[in-house]
């Protein structure tokens, strides 16, 4: 197939020479989908960013890890592949491990005619990285008084695209309407691109302060979130500002009629990355996430007794 289409070349050959000084290297992986948001590219017919959100959300994985990516590989599986859409895939993906300094080590199209319909894509990433075994986040005990950051997110991320598609009755015509409350079409806000966290937690896991948890919002809503950011054995009361949130979940909340318990178990509710740290670590770890330009919101503290989470 890349024969055919002529596509790039790409590298599976990984140095492995500086993790010799590894005392116990782990290799650690993840797998990731785009399905949702993939369906409305496809109606769209806009696919120059859906490669860099699979690759984002595979590298932001690492990260969360404190693992340093390695290599990136995707599976591209559709009905009839379009060059130039496969192109456009190929690019952002290649664009993404760029900016995520990730070897893009291979790209496998599978021409699925029994099982996709005309224009419709489906498309995972694999990643593979490396972390020290005394230094991998989320080994450290949660104690009441830790506090919760938040990094904002880029639209939904990789969230609740079914819930939205439905709710909200899209249509390629539908997203192409520029709403002012929004500031910009629902096309253009649903197919933001993944932010990735790179720049930010580089910044975190080389300045020696403990983290002690840390999850990407992309794989169910934030309540799961902070679920797993708690090691799903201690609670947490968050407190996020109406203004935090960003006008699309509002419109979702309201047009789409969905309960605010509802839209914390879908959607990311504007925060793609959660970070726990002590109370003592809580004014440096935002200075740090500030210098790398991020905007980190303080969004809650850690309680033990139980796996309860309050939202007030």
């Amino acid at each position: 197939m890349r024969d055919k289409f002529d596509l790039k070349e790409l590298t599976n050959e990984i140095p492995l020479g500086e993790f010799l000084k590894y005392d116990e290297p782990l290799l650690v992986s993840r797998t990731n989908a785009v399905s949702g948001k993939l369906l409305l590219a496809s109606e769209m017919s806009r696919f120059d960013t859906i490669g860099y959100d699979c690759a984002a959300v595979c590298i932001n994985d690492m990260y969360a890890m404190g693992a340093k990516p390695l290599l990136f590989y995707d599976n591209i599986s559709c009905a009839r592949p379009k060059f130039e859409y496969i192109r456009d895939m190929e690019e952002g993906m290649e664009n993404g491990c760029r900016q995520g300094n990730v070897t893009y080590a291979g790209s496998e199209i599978k021409e699925l005619s029994d099982i996709f319909s005309y224009d419709q894509y489906d498309l995972v990433g694999f990643i593979a990285g490396v972390v020290e075994k005394k230094k991998k986040i989320g080994i450290a005990p949660v104690k009441a008084g830790d506090v919760i950051i938040g990094l904002p997110s880029n639209g939904l991320h990789n969230n609740g695209y079914v819930a939205a598609r439905r709710k909200l009755y899209l249509t390629k015509t539908s997203m192409e309407i520029y709403y002012e409350s929004l500031g910009a079409t629902l096309g253009d806000l649903l197919l933001a691109p993944t932010r990735m966290y790179r720049e930010a937690m580089e910044a975190l896991l080389n300045s020696n302060i403990e983290i002690k948890s840390c999850v990407q919002v992309a794989h169910g809503g934030i309540d799961k979130a902070v679920h797993n950011l708690m090691h799903n054995s201690a609670g947490a009361v968050i407190k996020q500002r109406e203004e935090d949130i960003p006008p699309l979940y509002d419109m979702l909340h309201k047009d789409g009629n969905i309960s605010k318990e509802q839209m914390r178990n879908i959607f990311n509710m504007g925060i793609g990355m959660l970070i726990l740290v002590a109370e003592k670590d809580t004014d440096r770890v935002v200075e740090l996430l500030e210098a790398a330009g991020e905007e980190p919101v303080e969004l809650g503290l850690a309680e033990t007794g139980s796996d309860i989470v309050r939202y007030i």
